[in-house]
């Protein structure tokens, strides 16, 4: 009880924790922008990672220059600008090597992993785009501009909004991996920017989807472009969903059918009569047995009733294999017939029999002819 005790003290310090490293990104506070709409600020590089406003994220912090940022951002209570590489192998990214838009972020405490690299939670703030990089060591800094988004939405980006809404309630219902609760919240965002970057954290996009997403500045177009991901999304858990329910109902009857048979196998037990299908089974081994087969046909009979006996009665494969096992047996292996080496004879059967081939007789008379002096030249 009290290692239970104890696990359970554990996970309410580590719920409390991450309450409270939530709750310190909302009082950093935004930049300021100058008269010209314009901030500066650190640059934390992100690899294969993409940030929407509003949205709180883990991020790993391993370069020098990426903590240093951080850290300094930290002692002065500050944000910094969030913005992903192009390519994410690289290390050691230059001013031509993030995409143009990015996203002002604050971020929380860090936290050291066992690699030596640092965890933070950061929350997004804004969209920014990218003017000019005005610093490049010990990290880069950047001048950027701040998207200003509409707060209210007109007639066709509230159509657009609650198309968005229906696709992602669906998506909801069939995708097992996203919350209920994110649906609601979503019903709850008034602002259409808001509810498309929303959506857009909630679905398990690749990095190309996203960062498409984050590359449009306008609420509306991204609102369209988030209809079409959504529609091929639902497409997609559609099918996924009618090939899971199929296979359901194949495995279901699959076990129905077996647990019917272990019943039926049981009352024929219990009468006296005993399983039809195992008695069959020892039927065909014992005619194996007795039918005195070479090894190895006798050895590939028997392995084949061995394959039978572990399938189901119903399988398709038992009337294949039976049938294929009568066969090995009925073979006239260890019988033998004297044979009739007369040419002549063979040629008036044929002739008899056979209209035409004639190089086929042609054929069968030379093989007798040449049996029959075998013998001859052995003596």
């Amino acid at each position: 009880m009290a290692n239970i005790k104890d696990w359970n003290e554990e996970e309410d310090n580590f719920d409390l924790t991450l309450s409270q490293r939530t709750e310190e990104l909302y009082r950093i506070p935004n930049r300021e922008p100058d008269g010209e709409g314009m901030i500066e600020a650190a640059v934390l590089p992100l690899r294969d990672l993409v940030v929407f406003p509003r949205m709180v994220s883990p991020i790993f912090v391993g370069r020098e220059g990426s903590l240093l940022a951080v850290q300094e951002a930290q002692n002065k209570e500050q944000t910094v600008i969030g913005l992903t590489q192009y390519d994410p192998d690289l290390d050691q990214p230059g001013a031509d090597d993030f995409l143009q838009i990015g996203v002002e972020m604050a971020v929380g405490r860090l936290l050291q992993m066992p690699d030596g690299s640092h965890s933070a939670l950061v929350q997004g703030r804004r969209r920014v785009e990218v003017v000019e990089f005005i610093r490049t060591t010990p990290y880069l800094m950047a001048r950027c501009r701040v998207v200003v988004e509409p707060q209210v939405a007109d007639r066709q980006t509230q159509a657009l909004m609650r198309s968005v809404l229906d696709l992602f309630e669906r998506c909801v219902q069939l995708d097992r991996s996203i919350p209920e609760e994110a649906h609601l919240f979503a019903l709850n965002i008034s602002e259409p920017g808001w509810l498309a970057d929303m959506v857009a954290t909630s679905l398990a996009l690749n990095a190309e989807a996203k960062q498409s997403l984050l590359m449009l500045p306008d609420a509306r177009g991204r609102l369209q472009a988030l209809n079409k991901i959504l529609a091929q999304e639902v497409d997609v858990l559609e099918l996924e969903d009618e090939i899971h329910s199929r296979v359901q109902s194949e495995v279901d009857k699959s076990q129905r059918e077996y647990y019917l048979r272990e019943q039926l196998r049981q009352i024929q037990n219990e009468l006296g009569e005993g399983d039809i299908f195992t008695r069959d089974v020892t039927e065909l081994k014992k005619k194996v047995e007795a039918a005195n087969l070479p090894d190895e046909p006798k050895l590939i009979a028997l392995k084949e009733l061995e394959r039978l006996n572990q399938m189901p009665p119903m399988a398709p494969e038992v009337g294949i294999i039976r049938s294929y096992i009568d066969w090995i047996v009925e073979l006239p292996w260890a019988n033998t017939t004297p044979d009739n080496l007369d040419v002549k004879n063979a040629a008036k059967v044929l002739d008899r029999d056979h209209y035409g081939l004639k190089k086929a007789k042609e054929r069968i008379l030379e093989y007798i002819a040449v049996r029959s002096l075998k013998p001859k030249k052995e003596r």
